[in-house]
């Protein structure tokens, strides 16, 4: 499936944009604010989506799963090419169970789009409300990341507001905050290689400037993480305990290689022969778990509680199999995690133990239909607003 519509839609989640940046609409003065945090510190107010009719083999069975299991206060943003594909959307929300349907709003680009909507904005938290910074407009290798670029602009003037651009080249995926600490690493730099000059230094001033929380900056060298956007390998939970769970690929080995957590006996062993049937894994095993090792040793070094999370790199280093890269939400009960899982019991059930360790309630979502496509389950939904506790 990955190679067929890879074929037709170029699809990647993950992709690095090619070309000279360009000029993108919006405004050019400074936007500066809270980023909106991707941990658990307040419940969702409002989210974007991305529906895009062609990836429906795909997206839909994650949809159907996610969408009635979130609460029905939420506000949903859906960006779509055309009229018509919300409303072929929307027509499927009765028939899932999900509850009023009359929150989910139309965003309408006029052009395709992929299904990853995180990756097109950070979203920021204002005195005037939230508001979107977009990345400068880079040349992009197929129609769909092309239209991805109009969603910025589509989704501010939806929030009554035009969208900012920023001064170097990032995906939403490259950061993520709690509301006192903002975290980006070495990946961002190299996104931008050749595009803006000074470096890291820039970045870094520049991520100061537009965002009020403290930055922790992870790595020096291209190479010494692990290559992915930041929640693909790590998350932090919140500010109270200052705890941040990173990725464990000797960990998640285990788990696959023995089937364990799963159950004693003839279950155990069932799930240990599906495991070992799965996707093939990096050769490479000990430099990628040196990089998450890397990960962990940097957050231990900056004070942060560090909690080690099973973890698989595919061939090729794009996809993975992480559950840090989740959705999180906060209610009246205390904080929710809407888990990614992938069918891989002796993993999936690690995942949820351990989040319910840290005093998360866990929502298990299968997303084994898509994250070998290069994103999970945090890739796909935008955060745009959290009630402030």
């Amino acid at each position: 499936m990955r190679t067929a519509l890879g074929a037709t839609l170029g699809v990647v989640a993950a992709a690095t944009v090619l070309g000279a940046v360009r000029p993108a609409p919006g405004r050019a003065t400074l936007l500066r604010g809270a980023h909106v945090s991707e941990s658990p510190s307040g419940g969702l107010e409002r989210i974007a989506i991305h529906y895009a009719p062609a990836f429906d083999a795909v997206a839909l069975p994650v949809w159907q799963r996610l969408l009635p299991a979130l609460p029905p206060r939420l506000a949903v943003d859906v960006v779509v090419a055309s009229r018509e594909d919300f409303e072929r959307f929307a027509a499927l929300l009765p028939g899932w169970g999900v509850a009023s349907p009359a929150r989910f709003r139309p965003v309408v680009t006029g052009g395709p789009v992929t299904t990853w909507a995180r990756d097109r904005l950070a979203a920021i938290e204002t005195p005037a409300g939230p508001r979107v910074l977009a990345p400068p407009r880079t040349a992009a290798p197929f129609a769909g990341r092309q239209g991805d670029a109009r969603a910025p602009a589509a989704l501010a003037h939806a929030m009554g507001s035009e969208p900012s651009v920023a001064e170097f080249v990032f995906e939403g995926g490259d950061l993520v905050s709690t509301p006192r600490w903002l975290f980006a690493d070495i990946n961002l730099v190299a996104r931008n290689l050749g595009r803006v000059a000074g470096g890291r230094a820039v970045i870094e001033a520049a991520l100061r400037a537009h965002f009020s929380q403290r930055l922790i900056w992870l790595g020096d060298e291209v190479g010494e993480l692990p290559e992915h956007h930041i929640m693909m390998y790590m998350v932090p939970l919140g500010d109270a305990a200052d705890t941040v769970v990173v990725g464990d690929l000797r960990a998640g080995l285990a788990l696959r290689d023995a089937g364990r957590g799963t159950g004693v006996g003839a279950a155990a062993a069932a799930d240990a022969d599906a495991e070992a049937t799965g996707p093939t894994l990096v050769d490479d095993v000990d430099t990628w778990a040196a990089r998450f090792d890397r990960a962990a040793e940097l957050l231990r070094a900056q004070g942060f509680k560090v909690v080690r999370m099973p973890v698989l790199v595919l061939a090729g280093g794009g996809s993975y199999v992480t559950y840090t890269n989740a959705l999180f939400d906060r209610d009246a009960a205390g904080p929710v995690v809407y888990l990614p899982t992938y069918g891989m019991p002796a993993l999936d059930q690690a995942a949820a133990r351990i989040y319910r360790g840290l005093g998360l309630r866990v929502q298990p979502i299968d997303v084994s239909s898509i994250y070998q496509l290069e994103g999970s389950l945090g890739c796909l939904v935008a955060v745009l607003a959290r009630a402030a506790r």
